[in-house]
Order: structure tokens, then sequence, then C-alpha cells
């Protein structure tokens, strides 16, 4: 019983030391102070470009981001799409993007899954995507 009360007063005698009465006030100057600090020890990688190949270093006075529009180039298969393999929907043609981006816009399929009683005419299909038939896509 000794044993139990002596390691539960160490216990909490720790954490007693542990605790807020020996943690520092932060103050709002002191944090920005310590957030820049950590900043400017950082190393800036944003310009660096030595070790890029030319065409990954970029034209400088080109404008980043530049937007355009999705654009079909032709059929393929998902399997053929090769840089093209990023799924876009069905619906992606002339949606904004990013220029130079590449993509599959994969073709749907509709498949009938209840007929009217009758049989004449269906009135509840089942769409999917279809990675058979599709749209190799570029961003222009």
């Amino acid at each position: 019983m000794k044993m139990k009360k002596k390691i539960l007063a160490t216990v909490l005698f720790g954490c007693a030391l542990s605790g807020s009465a020996f943690a520092e006030k932060v103050t709002y100057e002191k944090a920005v102070a310590d957030a820049k600090a950590y900043q400017d020890s950082l190393p800036h990688y944003e310009n660096e470009t030595t070790g890029l190949k030319d065409w990954e270093a970029g034209d400088a006075t080109a404008a980043a981001n530049q937007m355009g529009k999705w654009v079909k180039l032709g059929s393929s298969t998902m399997l053929n799409a090769g840089q093209y393999a990023s799924v876009l929907a069905p619906s992606a043609a002339g949606q904004s993007c990013l220029k130079g981006e590449k993509g599959f816009i994969a073709s749907t399929q509709s498949e009938c899954v209840q007929w009217n009683s009758g049989g004449s005419f269906c009135y509840k299909y089942k769409t999917s995507l279809s990675m058979d038939s599709g749209f190799k896509a570029e961003c222009r």
C-alpha cells in the first residue's frame, strides 16, 4: 500500500511540475517574431532554377496558370491513353482547365434495367463510365 501511494505521489508531483505553472506565456508579438525567424531560416526554393532543364524552368515573362478549355483530340481507349490517363467526366469538353493539362474523357454506356410491362419502352436506365471508348483531351 505504501508503494502505491509513493508511486501515485511521484506521478502527481511530476504532472504538477510539467503543467501550466511552468509554461511560458506566449504573446501575439512573440508568435509573429518566432514565425518570421523560422521563415527566414528556410531556404527559398520558390525562385530557384539551378538544376532544372530549360523546359522545367519555364519562361519567367510568361503568365503562370493560364486558363483554357478542354478540347477532344481523338477517340481512344483507356488502355492506350498513356500520358492522357487522368480520367475526366463525359461533360468535360469545353470546361475550364489549366493550359497544358492532358486527360481522357470517358464515354458513357446506358443500359436498360427496367422495361414497362408491355416491353415497348425502357423507363429506368443504368448509366456507367466506359473505359473501352473515350477521347484523349488537352487543355488549350
